[in-house]
């Protein structure tokens, strides 16, 4: 027993340092590239400053430290595990970032210096896993960018045939979904320029169908039921899929020449016949009182909006600087309205939900400077409060394929 003491000692040595090492590592701090399931982009409005954060839970721990600065310049289009698409539009430019620990690491660019793309009139659908298709329209003229995400190329880009307007008449409320070989453009029209906030949009919804990959106008459509389906689609979302339908949600104005008459309603676009359902009609707001804005996708034909009552506004700047809106869960598939117990917040343009199996988490802007998760369970219709983190949440992706 002695003759083996010493080499007896040195495994137990070896093991000891092991489990040391071990140790060590466990209590480094992880990588949000590698280790982390979402991502969070909170922005800091006192400091004037973005955030990105990996967290694995929207419950635990309660307070969520945040993570580094981030400085883009540009809309954050796509993102695909660790890696942010950011469209540049003043240095014309699209740009992939990796997000992790140390906050965001330019990859890749793409030129697009000869390619028009105009922010506030644009929208991205997901064709695969790996390629994105950009609508745009710009100086009257509808196009489109196809991009391949992994190999960070320009597979093609061209124009939409959607039917000419007037010369008085611009394009507005712009919003596409892509349904299997169907692409489906929705729009309105409006007199003079949308940010104006004069002159009311037109009293239609339009849809141009076209096939796809081909691209080739098909059909037409229209409803006079709401109007304006869209505006701002890069920064929130107003139509989904849901069972190969598409719903639509007509926000009459989206705050600049608000349609006085029309009211916020989400239609039904039948994808298999190119047309409306006339019998589906889902008013998600009083005309007389009330207006709806952004449409979030959580899954199982449910949906999330913001409310706003008219009372409240007196003014533009209302719909800024006030909280004068609260959120509203729509069960589409039944057109019921559910109320929801959570706390008024300013009408937002920002990704601010996310969905898995039956559980939906939803971003509420608190009024301490924070941002407060609530987690919904669709099968009890329960909800229960999570995590806080400083700043407003505005988008949340999943990192884990």
């Amino acid at each position: 027993m002695n003759a083996c003491q010493p080499k007896y000692k040195a495994i137990l040595s070896t093991i000891t340092i092991f489990l040391l090492l071990v140790s060590l590592l466990s209590c480094q701090p992880k990588d949000n590239n590698g280790a982390s399931t979402y991502g969070l982009i909170t922005y800091d409005s006192v400091a004037n400053k973005a955030y990105f954060t990996g967290i694995n839970s929207f419950m635990e721990p309660k307070e969520l430290t945040r993570g580094a600065e981030i400085n883009i310049n540009g809309f954050i289009l796509a993102q695909k595990e660790n890696r942010y698409y950011v469209m540049d539009n003043e240095q014309k430019l699209f740009v992939s970032y990796l997000a992790g620990a140390s906050g965001f690491k330019m990859d890749k660019v793409i030129p697009l210096k000869d390619i028009p793309w105009e922010p506030y009139m644009s929208w991205v659908n997901q064709v695969d896993a790996h390629t994105i298709l950009i609508g745009t329209v710009n100086k009257r003229k509808f196009s489109y960018i196809e991009i391949d995400l992994d190999a960070m190329k320009i597979k093609r880009h061209g124009g939409l045939a959607i039917p000419a307007t007037n010369e008085e008449n611009n394009y507005a409320g712009v919003s596409a979904q892509l349904v299997k070989d169907k692409l489906f453009v929705s729009y309105t029209f409006q007199k003079g320029m949308m940010r104006e906030h004069i002159v009311p949009c037109n009293d239609t919804l339009f849809v141009a169908q076209f096939s796809y990959p081909d691209l080739q106008l098909q059909s037409t459509t229209s409803d006079k039921r709401t109007t304006w389906p869209g505006s701002y689609t890069i920064l929130a979302p107003n139509s989904l899929v849901y069972e190969n339908n598409i719903y639509v949600l007509g926000q009459p104005g989206g705050r600049t020449g608000n349609h006085k008459t029309a009211a916020s309603s989400v239609l039904k676009l039948d994808a298999k016949n190119n047309s409306f359902d006339p019998d589906y009609d889902f008013e998600i707001a009083n005309p007389k009182n009330e207006e709806a804005y952004t449409l979030h996708d959580i899954g199982h034909g449910l949906a999330i909006t913001s409310v706003v009552p008219t009372a409240r506004i007196k003014n533009f700047m209302n719909y800024m600087v006030n909280r004068v809106a609260h959120y509203v869960l729509l069960d589409l598939e039944h057109q019921k309205k559910i109320p929801l117990n959570l706390p008024e917040v300013h009408l937002d343009w920002i990704f601010n939900t996310i969905w898995e199996d039956d559980l939906a988490y939803i971003s509420v802007y608190q009024k301490d400077g924070s941002s407060q998760f609530w987690q919904y369970n669709h099968k009890d219709g329960s909800l229960k409060k999570g995590a806080r983190i400083k700043g407003t949440v505005i988008r949340i992706n999943k990192l884990k394929p």
